[in-house]
């Protein structure tokens, strides 16, 4: 087996987690991912698409999660590149939007801002706040499972926003794959077959008390369009009788022209 780059199987991660556009801003430190995606993601389906500022690539990795349902991925190179993604990010989280950000660190050894490094950043303390998961990779042999638990967890329960900061000599590192700890697979095998339930109960208990109901508003949140209940919504407010206001997230859940929308 050919001795793959860091790069080179973190694109393999990407491309078996089905992504088709990473956005972002090209950088000093993630230019072997980008030379990546042109060498071995380009032919799998991939693109890279830049924006012209990080913050507008976080929104657009916003706008295809929430068109196709699927986690967006938007990139940053180390200090500002990674700084400038935060309002897209923060966006993304206020809303529960699956996103994948994905910033570049400089070398393990000297990426903390004490030793001096140029640009370097507590780019995990900068995200923490924003995201529901992250992780620093800091060696080659993890990229898979970490990559794997980051789309994972983006997509799991209540979608959110994910991180993860990838090192330039992790990035550059090279191997023939059987140091790897762990082997990419499809995301079938290990992603939750639909999203929370409620317990059988509680939505009996839910049920009768819309019913007993004087005078019931329904007032639905994103989660409606997320999960696609645009017909449940309609037939629940039209069993009901109950007016329907939409918060911004749910714009378009009920027809505008419906008589009890508001």
């Amino acid at each position: 087996m050919p001795d793959t780059m860091g790069a080179e199987l973190l694109v393999q991660c990407l491309i078996q987690e089905e992504v088709q556009f990473v956005f972002g801003v090209p950088g000093g430190q993630i230019c072997p991912i980008l030379d990546a995606i042109r060498r071995l993601g380009v032919e799998a389906g991939m693109q890279f698409v830049m924006a012209r500022h990080e913050q507008a690539a976080a929104h657009m990795a916003d706008a295809y999660a929430r068109v196709t349902g699927k986690p967006g991925v938007c990139i940053g190179t180390v200090g500002p590149g990674a700084a400038d993604l935060v309002p897209g990010v923060y966006a993304a989280w206020a809303d529960s939007i699956p996103l994948v950000g994905l910033t570049a660190q400089n070398q393990t050894w000297k990426s903390y801002p004490e030793r001096g490094s140029m640009q370097s950043l507590d780019q995990m303390g900068l995200f923490a706040p924003i995201t529901k998961w992250g992780a620093r990779v800091t060696n080659r042999q993890r990229i898979p499972e970490l990559v794997q638990r980051a789309f994972r967890s983006a997509v799991s329960g209540r979608p959110r926003p994910v991180h993860l900061d990838l090192h330039v000599d992790v990035l550059m590192d090279t191997g023939d794959g059987r140091d790897l700890a762990f082997n990419p697979v499809a995301p079938a095998r290990y992603r939750a077959d639909g999203g929370p339930c409620a317990r059988a109960e509680l939505v009996e208990e839910a049920a009768r008390m819309l019913v007993a109901a004087e005078r019931p508003l329904i007032h639905p949140g994103g989660g409606v369009q997320r999960s696609g209940a645009w017909e449940e919504l309609r037939e629940l407010a039209e069993y009901l009788s109950a007016p329907v206001t939409t918060s911004m997230g749910a714009c378009g859940a009920i027809a505008e022209d419906h008589p009890l929308c508001l």
